[in-house]
């Protein structure tokens, strides 16, 4: 079997689906299976150049038991090895690629936009630095060229979107840049413009320009924060470091922003320095502030 022409082989079906998807949007799930299963045909091409020569290029690369590597247990290999993924859009694929088949029917030809605008990015990285090819040569002229096509008009319409929402008010610079990143929970696509052409972002309700999805702040933006900080929280998780984002500490159901000191739903703040102590208080502590978990308990003992 070679790997990595059936990678361009089906990355390439992905591309005919999504052309053929602008008259009939049941191609859409084609599209992006064929191109998810194309990225990971990609790494797997990669993962066999990395096998030991007494291998005979097998991929030996295993997940615990006899099933191949999936992208988890890819990650952590391509970790190891120093090879630099943009995970975050791979995960962005994935997404869509499962809620399109397992979850919601109706993705449009215009959700999909974003789906191949990530792979641009994702594939022509990953073929330039780990593969040492030249992507147009790898992939052939026509299938480029559509990626190029639909990337610029996405990243287009995306730098669109980014104007419009930078015209509003926000309680804090993270909450702007979290709603440039963020990407629509219903179809995928990162286009989303507000209702409102200036003022407080608060006011405004959110729509994705894909599928006409309508949240108002106060519904969306917990998911907004919650996928920004993602990388985030898990990275501070893993290290044992303070936590980003917390439940906020004055009880309004929003995210806190440990480092703004400012909620990212009712835009109050909280003293993060203990006033009797005068140290930082640490994020999991805050619902105890002015006093940092340590001082609080030494305070109640004297009651």
């Amino acid at each position: 079997m070679d790997i990595l022409k059936n990678a361009v082989e089906s990355i390439a079906v992905g591309l005919e689906d999504y052309e053929l998807a602008s008259s009939d949007e049941r191609r859409v799930a084609s599209c992006a299976r064929n191109i998810f299963a194309g990225v990971l045909l990609l790494f797997k091409h990669k993962l066999v150049q990395l096998s030991p020569p007494d291998t005979d290029g097998g991929l030996i690369w295993k997940s615990g038991g006899k099933t191949t590597v999936g992208v988890k247990d890819i990650k952590k290999i391509f970790d190891s090895q120093g090879i630099k993924v943009d995970w975050k859009r791979i995960r962005k694929i994935q997404d869509f690629r499962n809620k399109v088949e397992h979850y919601y029917s109706g993705h449009s030809y215009e959700s999909a936009r974003s789906l191949i605008s990530n792979l641009f990015i994702v594939i022509n990285q990953f073929i330039r630095d780990h593969l040492d090819k030249e992507p147009k040569e790898l992939l052939g002229h026509e299938p480029w060229s559509i990626m190029i096509e639909i990337s610029e008009v996405y990243e287009r319409e995306k730098a669109e979107c980014g104007i419009k929402l930078e015209k509003l008010e926000y309680f804090c610079a993270s909450i702007l840049d979290a709603f440039k990143e963020f990407s629509c929970e219903e179809c995928g696509s990162g286009l989303i413009n507000p209702t409102l052409t200036d003022g407080e972002a608060s006011e405004s309700d959110f729509v994705c320009k894909a599928c006409d999805y309508d949240l108002p702040y106060e519904t969306i933006i917990n998911s907004v924060i919650s996928q920004y900080y993602d990388d985030a929280v898990y990275l501070a998780l893993k290290e044992g470091d303070d936590t980003p984002i917390i439940e906020c500490p004055l009880g309004c159901d929003g995210l806190y922003l440990y480092e703004d000191g400012i909620c990212s739903s009712c835009g109050d703040g909280v003293e993060h320095k203990c006033r009797m102590c005068g140290n930082p208080i640490p994020p999991e502590e805050l619902f105890m502030t002015p006093y940092c978990g340590y001082c609080n308990n030494m305070i109640s003992k004297n009651d």
